[in-house]
């Protein structure tokens, strides 16, 4: 258990919150080079400490210890791990943390394409991690190989000792770019996309309620901060190589052009020295100019550095432009006092210093590089470092070109074409779906883009045309987050100012703080915490049928053209399918019931009838049948015309629902004949009840065709009876009604 502080009245403090953590989990946690905790989940968890107005203390392990911490109490708190079933029988677990994505790493070496390739066997895992139990409950046959942490399953796979390994993604990119060189290894397939969450012993809900009431407090633009400082992308070349060392070339030759003036005129006759010195003074006054004009106007920044210490001596317009600061005092500030520029390993400062090392050993150097401008937006640049000789002492000049925009278009293809894979994922999955829309292919759907998305919920509704409202018809929720009500509307007056462009298939994007928020409050605002939604139209025939609509608790960045409409076919698919459901059930019903009466035809009823027996037989139980028919129906049909009879027909096989219990099953078995089963029913009961239809069947007045009267005839099961036999009992029963004045019942056990 924690060990239990006693402060004195007047410096009661509160006791540090204890959360335990991976050691080996970098850029989430990690010990540095002083035995420091560090990582984006430390850094998380302080934010969280000073919402809650409690120290933080971290205790650092291997994975499988850190959840024993948890559980025996030397830990309050897990920092970060995903839920599942297994984890829920001791943990509790918080509302979401931040979204991680888990990859199959694989050799280079290897020519796997899937993960049920023998050649990837054995695959590395941690001990006691989620990704050895999504893989064992995935591929059982898998054989796996644990090592007690990230570290160690990294240098492993290096090493040789596994082909492939499962890690969250950012976390083996880190370690493979300590430990391997680009290309060793790459990503094989995504195994999961989920929330991280924390979480507490089972009973702890005093702190687990805090521990979320801080996470929801969390302002959205620190979290941003922290997450961006610990994350990054994959680096791509996205300029000539050939710009930058031009680039320096031409400032070295205008050097070169300034010395060689300088020398020239020295050698001038020295009667005319005088004279000469001050006319070259302009001359290379004007040149200094032009290379300072040059420096200055240059459209990509450039920088002269302290060899050693990596310190900025000069710096153009464009180098102080782009990371926002007046002059190069503010920029060595914020550089070497504050470190306010530097991401995270491996974008430190002493991960550039180290690159200004290799520049000493090898020569020039090019390479992207992460970091912050004084805003504190992230900015990535294609960098080149070149020694050279400024103003007689030997420098390293840097010039660098912005591609963040470059990054993000990247960043958004990738999305979209993942965006693609997930729509193929979608398509089978529909076209593989059963009838049963609960348990098929449409909430397969939702939950596929609703996690792909990293949305609060993927809600289907169906537009009704009588009110203009919509309905709740199947949703898909994130963990954590409460499903709306069955019965859950959303009225016309929501819908109605986005009709028109919901009718042209138009995307409908509403953040919480747009203007027109207070319309669309009741969507956006009836379950808390949800500041943007998309709304994707479902037409059928060009008529609005049903929409799909995600509800995300952040505001969303900008979707493009291409992006939404990758969506909208999702969309069209979840409706097509509704269509064929809609079409199979309507066979199916026609199937089994008379087109006539509506009651379940002969077929369907002996079907059911051999069930009963089944069970009758087996526990011994009552069983009647009462078969009937019409008396003298010919003689209607022949006075009135086959359309009364039909209406004749019709009208009894309503009288028939509206007199029979709910478990009786009633059904059409041909003609004009009628037949019903009454479960757990003895003799007398099934005559009373026979009889009492024949008396509420001669007291109606049938349209046209006046009033009739129908014989019936009364059976009950016997032991070792078949279908054939009781419904032969019944019908000779009938008969004998008939042979006796018509218009009776009789019975025959």
């Amino acid at each position: 258990m924690l060990p239990a502080t006693t402060l004195a009245a007047d410096e009661a403090e509160p006791a540090p919150l204890v959360i335990s953590q991976d050691h080996s989990w970098p850029p989430l946690a990690f010990r540095d080079r002083h035995g420091e905790p560090r990582g984006l989940l430390v850094d998380l968890w302080r934010a969280l400490g000073r919402q809650m107005d409690r120290p933080v203390e971290f205790r650092l392990a291997d994975w499988p210890e850190t959840i024993e911490q948890v559980r025996d109490g030397r830990a309050e708190v897990h920092g970060g791990l995903f839920a599942s079933p297994e984890r829920a029988k001791f943990l509790d677990f918080s509302h979401p943390l931040i979204p991680l994505e888990t990859v199959l790493f694989i050799s280079a070496d290897i020519q796997a394409r899937t993960l049920d390739d023998p050649a990837l066997t054995p695959v590395g895992v941690v001990a006691g991690s989620y990704e050895r139990e999504f893989l064992q409950g995935r591929y059982p046959e898998l054989p796996l190989r644990e090592y007690p942490n990230n570290a160690d399953l990294v240098t492993a796979a290096v090493a040789g000792e596994v082909t492939a390994f499962a890690a969250d993604h950012p976390v083996g990119r880190y370690l493979l770019d300590q430990y391997a060189t680009p290309g060793d290894f790459h990503v094989l397939e995504v195994l999961y996309r989920q929330q991280l969450v924390a979480a507490v012993r089972p009973g702890e809900s005093v702190l687990l309620k805090k521990v979320n009431e801080a996470i929801a407090n969390l302002p959205d633009a620190e979290l941003d901060r922290i997450t961006q400082r610990w994350t990054h992308t994959s680096t791509v070349e996205v300029t000539p190589r050939w710009l930058m060392p031009t680039l320096i070339a031409a400032l070295f030759v205008l050097a070169l052009i300034f010395f060689s003036l300088y020398l020239r005129g020295l050698r001038r006759q020295r009667s005319e020295l005088t004279l000469q010195l001050q006319e070259r003074t302009r001359e290379l006054q004007e040149q200094k100019n032009q290379l300072q004009a040059l420096f200055d106007n240059s459209s990509v920044s450039v920088m002269v550095h302290d060899p050693h210490t990596a310190e900025v001596l000069q710096a153009n317009a464009r180098a102080l432009e782009i990371h926002g600061v007046a002059d190069v005092a503010e920029l060595n500030r914020l550089s070497f006092e504050l470190r306010s520029i530097w991401v995270e390993p491996p974008y430190s400062l002493e991960d550039v210093q180290r690159w200004f090392e290799r520049v000493h050993k090898h020569g020039p150097q090019r390479f992207e590089w992460l970091t912050y401008n004084a805003g504190g937006k992230a900015m990535w640049e294609d960098v080149f470092l070149q020694p050279m000789a400024v103003g007689g002492e030997e420098r390293i000049v840097s010039t660098s070109i912005d591609i963040t925009a470059k990054k993000q278009a990247e960043e958004d293809l990738q999305q979209q074409l993942q965006l693609e894979e997930l729509l193929r994922d979608v398509s089978l999955s529909l076209l593989n779906s059963d009838t049963d829309a609960k348990h098929n292919g449409i909430f397969h759907a939702l939950e596929s883009m609703g996690e792909f998305l990293h949305a609060h919920r993927c809600v289907l509704y169906d537009y009704s045309p009588e009110n203009g409202g919509l309905d709740l018809y199947l949703q898909w929720c994130a963990p954590g987050i409460t499903p709306r009500e069955a019965d859950f509307h959303i009225p016309a007056v929501v819908v109605a100012p986005y009709y028109q462009k919901l009718l042209h298939t138009d995307a409908v994007i509403v953040h919480a703080e747009s203007e027109n928020r207070d319309v669309l409050e009741h969507a956006l605002l009836v379950s808390g915490g949800e500041q943007s939604v998309l709304v994707l139209p479902i037409l059928r025939d060009g008529v609005l049928a049903s929409t799909l609509m995600f509800s995300f608790a952040e505001q969303q960045p900008h979707w493009s053209h291409n992006y939404l409409k990758l969506l909208q076919v999702a969309a069209e698919l979840i409706g097509g399918t509704r269509v064929r459901q809609h079409l199979i059930n309507k066979l199916e019903q026609q199937a089994i019931h008379d087109a006539l009466t509506g009651l379940y035809n002969r077929r369907k009823f002996e079907a059911l009838l051999l069930q009963e027996l089944e069970r009758v037989n087996r526990y011994h139980r009552a069983l009647a049948l009462i078969l009937f028919d019409i008396d003298h129906f010919k003689s209607v049909n022949d006075r009135f015309g086959h359309n009364v009879g039909d209406e004749v027909l019709r009208l009894l096989a309503d009288t028939l629902r509206e007199q029979l219990r709910s478990s009786d099953i009633p059904a059409r078995w041909g003609g004009e004949e009628f037949i019903v089963l009454l479960p757990e029913t003895e003799l007398d009961a099934a005559l009373q009840a026979a009889d009492h239809l024949r008396r509420r069947i001669a007291d109606i007045d049938f349209p046209s065709a006046g009033q009739i009267t129908v014989s019936l005839g009364v059976s009950t099961y016997q032991p070792g009876d078949r279908l054939e036999s009781l419904v032969k009992r019944a019908d000779d029963a009938l008969y004998q009604a008939k042979e006796g004045g018509r218009n009776r019942v009789v019975g025959n056990a």
